[in-house]
Protein backbone atom coordinates (compact mmCIF):
# COMPACT_ATOMS: atom_id res chain seq x y z
CA UNK A 1 0.00 0.00 0.00
CA UNK A 2 1.15 3.52 -0.79
CA UNK A 3 -0.29 6.94 0.00
CA UNK A 4 -1.83 8.83 -2.91
CA UNK A 5 -0.24 12.30 -3.15
CA UNK A 6 -2.55 15.33 -3.22
CA UNK A 7 -1.77 17.03 -6.54
CA UNK A 8 -4.84 19.28 -6.91
CA UNK A 9 -3.75 22.79 -7.85
CA UNK A 10 -0.49 21.68 -9.46
CA UNK A 11 0.42 21.85 -13.12
CA UNK A 12 -0.31 18.63 -15.01
CA UNK A 13 3.34 17.74 -15.69
CA UNK A 14 4.40 18.21 -12.06
CA UNK A 15 1.34 16.33 -10.82
CA UNK A 16 2.06 13.37 -13.10
CA UNK A 17 5.70 13.27 -11.98
CA UNK A 18 4.68 13.26 -8.31
CA UNK A 19 2.09 10.50 -8.87
CA UNK A 20 4.69 8.38 -10.71
CA UNK A 21 7.26 8.86 -7.93
CA UNK A 22 4.66 7.50 -5.49
CA UNK A 23 4.55 4.28 -7.55
CA UNK A 24 1.19 5.07 -9.12
CA UNK A 25 0.05 5.65 -12.71
CA UNK A 26 -1.51 9.00 -13.68
CA UNK A 27 -4.31 8.88 -16.27
CA UNK A 28 -6.92 11.25 -17.64
CA UNK A 29 -10.67 10.78 -17.26
CA UNK A 30 -12.28 7.82 -19.03
CA UNK A 31 -8.93 6.04 -19.45
CA UNK A 32 -7.34 8.84 -21.48
CA UNK A 33 -3.57 9.36 -21.42
CA UNK A 34 -2.10 11.33 -18.54
CA UNK A 35 -2.81 15.05 -18.94
CA UNK A 36 0.03 17.09 -20.43
CA UNK A 37 -1.21 20.63 -19.74
CA UNK A 38 -3.48 22.63 -17.51
CA UNK A 39 -3.90 22.68 -13.75
CA UNK A 40 -5.23 19.68 -11.84
CA UNK A 41 -8.69 20.55 -10.53
CA UNK A 42 -9.65 17.14 -9.15
CA UNK A 43 -8.27 13.67 -8.64
CA UNK A 44 -9.46 10.19 -7.73
CA UNK A 45 -8.56 8.64 -5.37
CA UNK A 46 -8.20 11.75 -3.24
CA UNK A 47 -4.89 12.74 -1.70
CA UNK A 48 -3.82 10.81 1.41
CA UNK A 49 -5.97 7.82 0.44
CA UNK A 50 -4.28 4.46 0.29
CA UNK A 51 -3.75 2.64 -3.01
CA UNK A 52 -1.96 -0.45 -4.24
CA UNK A 53 1.36 0.30 -5.91
CA UNK A 54 0.81 0.51 -9.68
CA UNK A 55 -2.83 1.63 -9.31
CA UNK A 56 -4.13 4.46 -11.48
CA UNK A 57 -4.85 7.99 -10.26
CA UNK A 58 -7.35 9.84 -12.45
CA UNK A 59 -6.50 13.52 -12.92
CA UNK A 60 -8.95 16.12 -14.21
CA UNK A 61 -7.45 19.39 -15.44
CA UNK A 62 -8.72 22.76 -16.53
CA UNK A 63 -7.03 25.00 -19.09
CA UNK A 64 -4.48 27.41 -17.79
CA UNK A 65 -0.83 27.79 -17.18
CA UNK A 66 1.01 24.75 -15.89
CA UNK A 67 1.67 26.23 -12.49
CA UNK A 68 -0.22 27.48 -9.47
CA UNK A 69 1.10 30.99 -10.21
CA UNK A 70 -1.68 31.19 -12.81
CA UNK A 71 -4.06 31.50 -9.87
CA UNK A 72 -2.36 34.64 -8.53
CA UNK A 73 -4.20 37.89 -9.29
CA UNK A 74 -2.68 41.07 -10.68
CA UNK A 75 -0.39 43.20 -8.55
CA UNK A 76 -1.78 46.48 -7.14
CA UNK A 77 0.03 48.38 -9.94
CA UNK A 78 -1.46 46.12 -12.60
CA UNK A 79 -4.90 46.48 -11.00
CA UNK A 80 -4.64 50.27 -11.17
CA UNK A 81 -4.03 50.02 -14.91
CA UNK A 82 -7.16 47.95 -15.54
CA UNK A 83 -10.11 49.64 -17.19
CA UNK A 84 -12.92 49.77 -14.59
CA UNK A 85 -15.56 49.64 -17.34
Amino acid sequence: MTEVPDVVGLGAEDACDIVRRAGLVPVGPDGADAPQSGVVSSQRPIGAAGAEEGATVVLWTHPGRDAAEALVGPSPTESADLDPA
